[in-house]
């Protein structure tokens, strides 16, 4: 579970800061924890070094974003490790009060303030995630063979898409049983599990997976799938290179699926942040395989292609629409290589349910990244802001706690056509829409 701390502003930044000056002061409790994890007199003094500037500028960056309300979704990747490691530390001062043993343990006193400089179960959590900032990126799997990681589906077909669902909290087992009650033959995550993609928020996520067996945890092979999201990212992807894919089964980060009428071709956007980077850009990240892998699949089909991807194309707000540029550049690239354009484009990372209409983007582009976090409804008479993408529809429900709703969407194919319903957590159907395959 999320615990409540790891989503206010005000803690998260606090624990920042209380960590930050122990690192800084090299405090007795620093000392003893350093000590444990690098033994080496040199290569200690270093490190705390290093951690401490990192905290510091995770501190400050994080001080100045403006993120939703509801819940603290910092950018900085010390700061979601932080995030990360203050989970793992509430979670383990409340597990004396769930095994029945007492509140002693769970209850700080004066002399031990959670989250802080005198918390040695701490600041050995903020060791722990500074090592792995430290272990670099998983990785990156390339195919082998252009026809590998695509796969055959039939004309008819059920394909539930979800996102930002990785949080183990209440909505996402409320939408992963909602998923289950339209009994799909697949589904697909769209990234981020949370906070930092570690090794224990893997296994929590795939617990709760929608297709997992609820008394074994098994998941059936071919059935899921999963794409890279910058949150797996903030731990180098190794758990979600490891422990994800092979849950699910899954060869890689990019995969696809064809039948007599549809091609899906999901990418990785999340290697290397908020990109689909070309050739001349991609070698030393291995990414350029998964470049001339998607060109080969859009120049030797003319069947109309679907797109999923984790981070967003496209946006209706100002910070997020910036975001994006980059992407949007490198899909003009791809367009040139491919030779045509993608019929509709999935996606998540912002934590809302949007149609994008707007007729200066050549597909039909659909957010739909309210997979699990906790996020404040827009206000009904929301308008794009300046520069950004217009909308013909936002889901706008409040849950019973006065959080926006949580959902995924539900593509069924039927030959030429997709009857898409976009279903919330309490399983309204928020919106229905078809899409019928262009003549060919």
């Amino acid at each position: 579970m999320l615990h409540p701390d790891t989503g206010s502003r005000d803690q998260v930044l606090a624990a920042i800061k209380n960590a930050s000056d122990a690192f800084t002061n090299n405090t007795a409790a620093v000392q003893e924890k350093m000590q444990a994890a690098f033994p080496d007199d040199a290569e200690r003094e270093q490190a705390r070094q290093k951690i401490a500037a990192s905290l510091g500028q995770a501190h400050a960056e994080a001080s100045a974003e403006e993120t939703d309300p509801a819940w603290f979704t910092p950018r900085n990747q010390m700061a979601v490790l932080a995030q990360s490691a203050m989970n793992t530390r509430a979670v383990a001062a409340a597990a004396p009060l769930a095994a029945g043993v007492g509140a002693v343990a769970a209850v700080p006193d004066a002399a031990f303030d959670q989250y802080g400089p005198a918390d040695p179960t701490w600041l050995e959590s903020v060791i722990d995630s500074f090592k792995t900032f430290l272990t670099g990126k998983a990785k990156f799997v390339q195919h082998q063979n252009l026809t590998d990681f695509l796969v055959d589906i039939p004309d008819q077909i059920t394909i539930a898409l979800v996102a930002d669902w990785g949080a183990h909290n209440d909505a996402a087992e409320q939408v992963a049983a909602q998923i289950r009650a339209c009994n799909p033959d697949k589904v697909i995550h769209l990234g981020d599990i949370y906070y930092a993609g570690q090794d224990n928020e893997a296994e929590a996520m795939l617990k709760t997976w929608p297709l997992a067996d609820p008394d074994t945890g098994a998941i059936p092979s071919g059935m899921s799938f999963g794409l890279n999201g910058n949150h797996e990212m903030a731990s180098g992807g190794k758990a979600y290179f490891g422990k994800v894919l092979e849950a699910f089964g899954q060869k890689a980060s990019y995969f696809g699926f064809r039948n007599t009428n549809w091609q899906i071709l999901a990418f990785d956007t999340a290697y290397v942040e908020h990109r689909l980077l070309p050739p001349d850009e991609a070698k030393s990240t291995g990414l350029d395989s998964q470049w001339n892998w998607l060109v080969d699949k859009m120049q030797n089909s003319k069947l109309p292609t679907l797109f999923l991807s984790h981070h967003q194309p496209v946006s209706a707000f100002t910070q997020e629409h910036a975001d994006a540029t980059n992407l949007r550049a490198d899909y003009k690239k791809f367009l040139k290589a491919a030779g045509r354009p993608v019929f509709g484009w999935f996606f998540g990372h912002e934590h809302k349910c949007t149609i994008y209409d707007d007729p200066n983007v050549p597909y039909f582009a659909r957010l739909i990244g309210h997979g699990a976090i906790p996020h404040a409804p827009p206000p009904r008479d929301q308008q794009p802001e300046p520069g950004c993408e217009s909308f013909s529809n936002m889901n706008f429900r409040a849950s019973a706690d006065g959080d926006a709703v949580c959902g995924f969407a539900l593509l069924k194919f039927d030959g030429s056509q997709i009857d898409i319903r976009y279903i919330d957590q309490d399983g309204f159907p928020f919106l229905e829409e078809i899409w019928q395959a262009p003549p060919r």
